[in-house]
Order: structure tokens, then C-alpha cells, then sequence
């Protein structure tokens, strides 16, 4: 049944490629009142597993407004662009969806906003990173981060782990700290945001190692034996790296608690089948959303979106973690704060000036989320603030929330 399911999302992923190839786009028509949404994404490579299943969030959101809940006087489109995770199709995915009347870009890759980042702001045009680095938001320009850089994250998350999981009475010593993963940014940032921690505070962990191996490594026995006598490691970010790494470690013995962020839990479903629950068992994750357990209106909003577009597939989509909640917290943001232009200045004066002016004094709350909720300012450009640690829990099968809202903006 799993297998099924990863083959019908690489069907998805070859569909949505041809649908780029053949320049189409999902959401409403071509109409002068129309909005179209840029999106440079990932239908094929690395990250497209994830990607895929996730932006089906977005095209459901745009079509949810389209359907239920028009725009005075327009309606909204997406049109997408296959980066394939190469940071060599940045500027062309940037170029090719300009052409096709992009107000603005929205992107989950992580190199897009660094390498678009100079001439967005030369062009003031706006982009729409749900994976940003601190380079794309300080100083603040045209790049508007969803979530604080996973760097940023990852150091919250240290804290709370300090001061909430680990204990130093008992255990009589700090924790042994490590990383490893592939050559690609996200993993990256993480590893020397987790360096960077320890360096600063050296009194709450013992930094081991950040190993990085090339992209598509699937043998760990040199990085597993490096890494044995950690009590904590974050593990790579990525699909079938974090699987078979969590695997190995586990098959030689070794009982480090792993760590992760969104990137890891997006992959629950791929890891519960090549790993299994006994192995991850334990796992914490820090995510700066809400999941399908808590019990809370937006997250039954997501349910509702799943029951509306994807009927018969709701526990399939569920199960696979993250990807789809994550991607609609970010895009029911991005279309309240569309609406909220549109009824500034009229659909007929809409553009990326027109976005840039209303999100630098945009804030959104919603029920369940942290306090200062979600938003902008002159000077602020990562609209999430908060992290919240989940469990996965071998008996319930499936992540538990264990932490209050955390701060996660943390330069």
C-alpha cells in the first residue's frame, strides 16, 4: 500500500512537469483580472517527493478562493516552473515566470531566495520564500521569509532541549551533540547553526562532528561510527538520506535521540516504511506549524480542504506528515494577504508593489497559533516566530506534541 502510494506521487510529480513543459497553469483563466501566483518548485528532483504532496495546498487554496470565496473583481492562477532542486534554474525559473505575469514568486527551495535575492530587490519585485536563509531577510528587501531560517530554528530548538529534555542532574554531563546529511544548503545551515550554538554556550552540549557527504549518499558506515556516541543527532533532511541513515544507526546499535525539523517530518510516511516506528521512536522534531492532531479550527480547515479536493485520499495525505499542513498554513496566509492588497488598491492596480506595501504591515492570527501570530513589519521579514517540539511515539504511530510555542527567532 505505501509502495502504491510513493509511485502515485512520482505520477503526480511527471504530470505537474508536463503541465510546466507545456506551459499551463492550475486556478482560474487568463482573463486581464486574473492574479498569477509564480511558483519555482521541484516536480523531479530530491525534494519532489515532499514538494509535490505539500503544494497540492496551494492549488487547493487558490482554487478554494476561486471557488468559494472570489477576490472582488479577479480570480487567481498558478503557474509553476520545474527548478528540479538546481540552483542553476534559479534565475531562469525567476525569468520564465516574470514572463508569464508572476505578481509575485512563491518558493519552497532554498537556494531560490539567495539567488534571486539581489535582482529582486534591483527590480522590486517580490518573492515568497517557506525556506529562507538569513541572507534573503537581513537586511530587509523584496524576499518575504514564511518561516525564520531553519539556522534560527535549530537554535531555539537547542535551548528548549536544554532546558526542557535533557537532564544534567541525572545524567552528570553535558549531551554529545552531531549532524549529518548531504551537500546541499538546508543541511548546511542547520549543521553550523548547531556548531554555532554549542560554541556560544558551551556549557549546555559537546559538539561531536557535522559530517556532510555528497548529494544522493545512501551508505552511512563511516558517518554512523563517527557519530555512535552522541545522545543527540540531527539527522540528514532529506527523503531517503534521513531514512537509510536512521536505519544503519540503529542497525549497529547505537540509541542517539534524533532530532529534525519540518524537512524531516515531511517525510514521515518514507520513514515509518524504510525505518519503522521502533527506530524512530523517541524522535523529537521542532516545526513552526500546527499538525493534524492538534485539535484546533485551522488545522480541521486543512481537513476540510483534504475532504473538498482530495476525497478518499485524506488518511494517505495525513500519514505522510507535514508536507500538505505545512504548505496551507503558508498559503492560507499568502491568500489573506492578497485579499487584504487587493482591497487596498483594487484587483486592477494589483502587483508586487502592491503586495510589498501590504505585507510590510501584515499580521494574521488565527486560533492555536502563537501569540504574536503570523506577520511582517518595515524591519521584519520572517512571518513565523515560533517553533513547537513534537514527539514520534512508536505507541501512538504517529508525532505527539510535547512543547508550548517556543521562540525561534534566534539570530
Amino acid at each position: 500500500m505505501m509502495k502504491s502510494r510513493w509511485f502515485r506521487a512520482i505520477a503526480i510529480a511527471l504530470a505537474l512537469s508536463l503541465i510546466v513543459t507545456l506551459g499551463l497553469s492550475c486556478g482560474g483563466g487568463s482573463g486581464a483580472n486574473t492574479i498569477v501566483i509564480g511558483l519555482a518548485t521541484d516536480l523531479t528532483g530530491p525534494a519532489s517527493t515532499f514538494l509535490v504532496t505539500g503544494e497540492r495546498a496551494l492549488y487547493d487554496s487558490v482554487n478554494y478562493v476561486n471557488e468559494h470565496n472570489p477576490l472582488a473583481g479577479g480570480e487567481l492562477k498558478v503557474v509553476a516552473y520545474d527548478t528540479r532542486y538546481d540552483p542553476s534554474r534559479d534565475i531562469p525559473a525567476y525569468e520564465w515566470l516574470k514572463e508569464r505575469g508572476a505578481a509575485f514568486i512563491y518558493s519552497g527551495i532554498p537556494t531560490f531566495g539567495d539567488t534571486v535575492r539581489t535582482r529582486a530587490d534591483r527590480e522590486h519585485y517580490c518573492v515568497v520564500s517557506s525556506a529562507p536563509t538569513e541572507y534573503q531577510l537581513i537586511p530587509p528587501g523584496y524576499v518575504f521569509g514564511l518561516t525564520p531560517p531553519v539556522s534560527w530554528v535549530m537554535k531555539g530548538f537547542l535551548a528548549w532541549i536544554s532546558e526542557e529534555h535533557w537532564d544534567y542532574e541525572t545524567q552528570g554531563r553535558k549531551p554529545k551533540i552531531g549532524a549529518v546529511g548531504w551537500d546541499e544548503p538546508y543541511q548546511i545551515d542547520v549543521t553550523n547553526a548547531i556548531e554555532g550554538y554549542v560554541a556560544a554556550h558551551p556549557d549546555e552540549f559537546e559538539f561531536v562532528d557535522g559530517l556532510i557527504t555528497p548529494m544522493g549518499n545512501m551508505s552511512w558506515y563511516g558517518e554512523v561510527e563517527t557519530l555512535k556516541g552522541c545522545d543527540y543527532i540531527y539527522i540528514p533532511s532529506t527523503g531517503l538520506g534521513t531514512a537509510t541513515f536512521a536505519k544503519q544507526y540503529r542497525d549497529a546499535g547505537y540509541t542517539a535521540t534524533f532530532l529534525g525539523l519540518d524537512a524531516m517530518s515531511a517525510f514521515l510516511e518514507l520513514l515509518v516504511e524504510k525505518a519503522g516506528w521502533d527506530y524512530l521512536d523517541g524522535s523529537l522534531t521542532a516545526h513552526t506549524t500546527l499538525y493534524w492532531n492538534d485539535d484546533f479550527p485551522i488545522v480541521d480547515k486543512a481537513k476540510e480542504f483534504l475532504s473538498l479536493y482530495h476525497s478518499g485520499q485524506e488518511e494517505e495525505i495525513m500519514s505522510g506528515g507535514v508536507g500538505y499542513i505545512s504548505i496551507f498554513f503558508c498559503a492560507q496566509f499568502v491568500m489573506d494577504l492578497v485579499r487584504r492588497a487587493i482591497e487596498d488598491v483594487g484587483v486592477d492596480n494589483f502587483d508586487s508593489q502592491a503586495f510589498y506595501d501590504t505585507a510590510v504591515d501584515f499580521t494574521w492570527n488565527q486560533e492555536g497559533l502563537p501569540e504574536r501570530g503570523y506577520g511582517f513589519s518595515d524591519t521584519v521579514r520572517w512571518a513565523r516566530k515560533d517553533l513547537t517540539v513534537y514527539e514520534w511515539q512508536a505507541e501512538a504511530q504517529d508525532m505527539v506534541r510535547i512543547s508550548g510555542w517556543i521562540p525561534a527567532d534566534v539570530p
